[in-house]
């Protein structure tokens, strides 16, 4: 993410991070937010998949009347939630395992489309059917 910030500082194009204070503010207390690792073993996992669920109520909560998480516009803190906007799917069609739906976390589920389909970075993102299948793949092995 300090690369990132480099990036906006440094370069023309639309800005990553708000200009105003506070909402750049706001922008990196969700990018700290957004390290939680489920993909642990045992109890860890299941801790972590506890705070982890935790944790997406409230960006949910956030989200509320927001089409991203600073207003209006895409930036810093979406492309820090990265994981959730397109990992986190992918892991949950391979995995069968759905920890955002439309009826329980609908914010975040609204802008995890919003994420996905973003003209700033929908072109950069890979391709969903062939990481997919990859997961998939780990998933088949490993239940063996």
């Amino acid at each position: 993410m300090l690369i990132v910030e480099y990036i906006d500082e440094t370069f023309e194009g639309p800005p990553i991070l708000p200009k105003d204070p506070y909402d750049r503010a706001i922008a990196r207390f969700w990018v700290a937010a957004a390290g939680k690792n489920i993909f642990l073993k045992g109890e860890e996992q299941e801790k972590e998949k506890e705070e982890a669920c935790e944790m997406l109520k409230i960006l949910d909560n956030e989200l509320k009347d927001k089409k991203f998480f600073v207003g209006d516009k895409f930036g810093f803190a979406d492309i820090a939630a990265n994981v959730v906007g397109f990992w986190l799917g992918v892991f949950e069609e391979a995995s069968g395992v759905a920890l955002i739906t439309r009826e329980k976390i609908s914010n975040l589920y609204a802008w995890r489309d919003e994420y996905i389909n973003c003209a700033q970075n929908k072109e950069y993102l890979p391709l969903r059917d062939e990481l997919h299948a990859h997961f998939q793949a780990r998933f088949s092995a490993a239940s063996k």
